[in-house]
């Protein structure tokens, strides 16, 4: 059964052109075809006014979303818009802060909010159907674009804490439940799902700082991560969600509140936490786009942190990091090392009174 959940380019940007050029020219990593290079192919400047909370890359399709105005807008690879709607934060035919984008293979888009509202869109962006999480949620994280939300043989996969009034804040609380949850959109019914890796620190019987998660799915395979650990579990969807393996994100650098046995959170020696901030799922393993983080004792903490772009392959292991421009956001999509691939330019870096969404695509290239 199918699942029926019933710019135009410039050349201005000068400054973004010579970052990426820079960037990519001195970052390459290793692969079986050798060594690559970060290459910007274009700019896309599409006609949207605020903050950017939300957004989706896929089927020749781009989609952003502003939580203020609801606005929503959709684009093609060249930046053309295809179209826009707006949707209230309120009421019946409202979707309140939506921080998950997914659009899927019929080019209808799941929108999942906070609240626990999933939204299912048209490509016109009228919303046709929301179904709600049958509990509140527990982690009121206000973090955007959250990849959270996913499709696995017409049943929709989220992470959302709190069943049962279980406190994810509380001590042990992901070695004790289940990681997300598995949603019936015909019946609104939902059952738990996934167990933690025997790996990850938060089996440890410690305090941490509350993390948010990530989950992306290809095929029978689920990757799922915590934006705070540098930690990446693969999941068997065809063997009822058995944990198979996980893998260390492999980055000295990436830097963590240390887990404790009173409360008492950053002591100060962190300056700005590690942070994983996409997750992809590829043929033969997964991508990461991360922050390092400073502390005190880092080599380099009067020096910004960038976010970095990581391919883990199942035969050869871990690539170099590639770093992103530094107004990079974060990444709509990315596909393998040879597709083209958009990246969302922070809007706060842009200049005052600026009307337009500004997109990097760029690409993984052989030398």
């Amino acid at each position: 059964m199918r699942l029926n959940f019933g710019m135009k380019v410039k050349n201005h940007l000068f400054p973004i052109f010579v970052i990426a050029l820079l960037t990519g020219a001195c970052n390459t990593f290793q692969s079986n075809d050798g060594q690559f290079d970060l290459v910007f192919l274009d700019t896309l400047d599409i006609p949207f006014v605020g903050d950017i909370h939300a957004g989706a890359y896929a089927n020749h399709t781009g989609l952003i979303y502003n939580y203020r105005s609801g606005e929503y807008l959709k684009f093609d690879s060249l930046g053309n818009v295809l179209a826009k709607n707006t949707i209230p934060s309120e009421g019946e035919n409202g979707l309140f802060y939506v921080n998950g984008l997914k659009i899927i293979e019929n080019g209808n888009i799941l929108a999942k909010t906070i609240r626990g509202e999933i939204g299912l869109l048209d490509e016109e962006l009228n919303l046709l159907k929301k179904v709600s999480m049958p509990f509140p949620n527990g982690s009121l994280d206000l973090k955007r674009n959250q990849n959270a939300i996913e499709i696995y043989k017409d049943e929709l996969l989220l992470f959302y804490p709190g069943r049962d009034n279980k406190n994810p804040y509380n001590l042990g609380y992901y070695k004790d439940n289940f990681l997300i949850e598995k949603l019936n959109p015909s019946t609104g019914e939902a059952v738990p799902y996934l167990k933690l890796s025997p790996e990850s620190k938060y089996q440890e019987n410690l305090h941490f700082v509350p993390p948010t998660a990530l989950i992306s799915v290809l095929g029978n395979s689920l990757y799922f991560v915590f934006n705070k650990e540098p930690l990446i579990s693969k999941y068997n969807l065809e063997n009822n969600g058995a944990w198979e393996s996980s893998v260390s994100l492999d980055s000295e650098g990436f830097v963590e509140i240390e887990g404790q046995e009173v409360p008492i959170g950053n002591d100060g020696s962190v300056l700005a936490e590690g942070e994983i901030t996409n997750l992809f799922a590829l043929e033969n393993g997964f991508a990461v786009v991360y922050l390092d983080g400073i502390s005190k004792s880092s080599p380099q903490k009067n020096k910004l942190p960038g976010k970095q772009l990581k391919i883990y392959n199942y035969e050869t292991g871990w690539s170099n990091p590639i770093e992103l421009p530094l107004n990079v956001l974060f990444l709509l999509n990315f596909t393998d090392e040879g597709q083209s691939f958009y990246a969302l330019i922070n809007p706060s870096s842009l200049p005052k009174g600026n009307k337009e969404a500004k997109v990097l695509k760029l690409k993984l290239q052989p030398k």
